[in-house]
């Protein structure tokens, strides 16, 4: 199934725009096994969104404080 080989590549390229586009538009899988599939790649999705997440928010407060220091001296 071509969204299953979409959204593996996906995850492999860490790819967060097309791991969104892809889960928005989840197909209708036509056996329980691709189904089951599909869901724990999108399992593996989450944690690739949520690190990115993460990742972003610890850039986001070393610039804060970065920007406080300098404002400060």
């Amino acid at each position: 199934m071509k969204w299953l080989n979409s959204l593996k590549i996906a995850i492999i390229e860490e790819n967060i725009n097309q791991i969104e586009t892809l889960v928005s538009n989840l197909p209708d899988f036509d056996s329980k096994q691709r189904a089951e599939e599909a869901l724990a790649l999108i399992s593996e999705a989450i944690n690739i969104v949520s690190d990115h997440k993460s990742k972003t928010l610890l850039a986001m407060n070393k610039i804060k404080q970065t920007k406080a220091f300098l404002a400060s001296h």
